[in-house]
């Protein structure tokens, strides 16, 4: 059983969705993302300080090294690098409680390279971004399907420590940011899918469930090679389309599954509209996902679908599906496609400051339920940012979410369901300290586990 459990849930775990790009516009009505590719269409100047004031009020822990910082940012090249700790306890039931503290941490480095203000040619952006991780966190003790700590999913899940150079995209603005071009090896899930209210496991919601649309991850893993596009024809339409590798990860290239063997192949594609319905700011998005990849089906043909339940009693689930599978009885779809939908809306904000208020978000997916484990899936809740008077940088979140496995699955497993809240609240620009709470029905979706309780601890630091 948990061997299945386990498998299921590093396939869901993976999220992707291909290519990192996004309209330097978008920033203004979203904070709390995490931010996209942003590429200056003219080489303008900079000027920025990192040492005003006290350390505390520092952009950067370690401030702008003599002004060596703000001198490369002049010529085009920024670095930063951001370290998360997380320490989390499976206090009431899930898979196991005993033993159930668990400490896990990553970083991000990240080099951008802007080649208009490196004096080459206008619009043009490389970015590398290398990650590393300590620790697999808390996910096997908690049994649920979705992982409650995403960060310590990324780069690799249950792989201990690595270090690897995840993504390296180049994005090129063309026609005043009508148009922009992106290609590399990518994690989409800046371009696609994005919420200002939960899209970062670093400084928003921990739960996957509450980061991307679950559905994504059986298309696109977790890095890939790309390409895409995203057109601009006004201000509040954004249309990105993308074509991956449906077979990439984070610790290799990609060459060797982009252009060897069969080519299994992913488009995206998705309509952002940037809306303001009572003068409030909103963004709201409509996608689908098609893969090429040859897909098992969940049941396998008769008259094994109707006797495999008294297969697995006699036999065991395990056994069964190794026996039906030696004979080679399985049905297979030559592809797989799915739908999904996202939004997020304040209905308050502060006088002068659309960055800073109150709002709801969303997500629904569907896909086949024939080859897919999960064939629907949506989350909704509540974000904000500086809702306390005098803590303007602070944000909170509490999400819910639904994932309800297909009916060709056995019977054991039905859905999972969960709901999580945080506060993350700003030490220093550069530290951020975020109590977070999760609690978790039908952990991995049957009724073997009671509700999971789980309470964390994040910081997070850039240096």
């Amino acid at each position: 059983m948990r061997t299945v459990l386990t498998g299921l849930a590093l396939v869901l775990a993976l999220i992707s969705d291909p290519v990192r790009a996004q309209e330097t516009k978008e920033k203004a009505t979203e904070p709390a993302a995490p931010a996209p590719v942003a590429v200056d269409k003219t080489a303008v100047t900079e000027t920025t300080t990192y040492e005003t004031g006290s350390w505390l009020t520092w952009k950067k822990m370690t401030g702008d090294w003599g002004g060596l910082r703000t001198d490369l940012a002049n010529k085009g090249i920024t670095f930063d690098f951001d370290v998360t700790q997380i320490i989390q306890d499976n206090m009431h039931g899930g898979a196991d409680t005993k033993n159930g503290f668990r400490y896990s941490g990553s970083t991000d480095l990240t080099f951008r390279f802007n080649t208009a203000k490196m004096g080459l040619w206008q619009g043009g952006e490389l970015m590398l971004n290398a990650e590393s991780k300590w620790g697999d966190g808390i996910n096997e003790k908690a049994g649920a399907l979705m992982p409650v700590n995403m960060d310590a999913v990324k780069p690799g899940a249950g792989e201990g420590c690595m270090f690897t150079l995840s993504e390296w995209i180049y994005t090129q603005v063309l026609a005043e940011g009508k148009l922009i071009l992106i290609g590399g090896k990518l994690d989409g899930s800046r371009a696609f899918d994005r919420n200002v209210f939960a899209n970062d496991e670093r400084s928003q919601f921990m739960n996957v469930a509450l980061r991307n649309n679950m559905l994504i991850p059986a298309f696109l893993p977790y890095t890939n090679m790309g390409l895409g596009f995203i057109v601009n024809p006004v201000d509040w339409i954004s249309i990105t389309t993308a074509v991956a590798d449906s077979e990439g990860r984070a610790k290799t290239t990609g060459f060797e599954t982009a252009f060897h063997g069969p080519t299994h192949t992913t488009v995206i594609h998705e309509w952002a509209f940037k809306l303001k319905p009572f003068d409030k700011p909103g963004n709201y998005r409509v996608g689908f996902v098609w893969s090429s990849m040859e897909r098992s089906h969940l049941q396998p043909p008769s008259p094994f679908r109707e006797t495999g339940p008294l297969m697995m009693s006699l036999l065991g689930m395990k056994r069964a599906q190794a026996l039906i599978g030696w004979l080679g009885v399985t049905d297979t779809s030559a592809d797989n496609v799915a739908i999904y939908t996202n939004f997020d809306q304040y209905f308050y904000t502060e006088p002068g400051d659309p960055t800073q208020g109150v709002g709801l978000f969303g997500r629904f997916g569907w896909a086949r339920s024939d080859v897919n484990p999960v064939d629907h899936y949506y989350s909704i809740g509540v974000g904000g940012k500086g809702v306390i008077p005098s803590r303007d940088q602070d944000t909170f979140g509490v999400g819910y979410y639904y994932l309800s496995l297909s009916h060709d699955m056995p019977d054991m497993f039905q859905s999972e369901q969960g709901v999580e809240c945080y506060y993350n609240v700003e030490i220093a620009p550069w530290m951020h300290l975020t109590p977070d709470l999760q609690i978790i029905v039908n952990p991995g979706s049957t009724d073997a586990n009671d509700v999971a309780i789980v309470g964390g601890l994040r910081l997070q630091i850039n240096l």
